[in-house]
């Protein structure tokens, strides 16, 4: 619970930032989202909800399926996995 929850307050604190940068969520399955739009972002209690712009899609996250978060090339957070 304690990983994600410091999860959670990096994804706060990048969508936050100012200027915004654009960011990257990591899935447990390898699947990469470009956060470029912070106002597209909903956080929800375990949910994170994702609504690129022009794409007509939302994309659902679940907290506990991410692996980490990537600014810059760089990996800023990132979670156990569970065993």
């Amino acid at each position: 619970m304690a990983e994600t929850e410091t999860t959670l307050d990096t994804i706060r604190d990048l969508k936050r930032r100012e200027p915004f940068t654009p960011f990257k969520i990591v899935m447990t399955s390898g699947q990469k989202y470009v956060i470029e739009d912070p106002d597209a972002l909903a956080i929800a209690s375990s949910q994170l909800h994702y609504f690129p712009r022009g794409s007509g899609v939302a994309i659902h996250m679940r907290l506990t399926q991410i692996s980490s978060l990537e600014v810059n090339g760089e990996k800023s957070a990132r979670r156990r996995k569970a065993s």
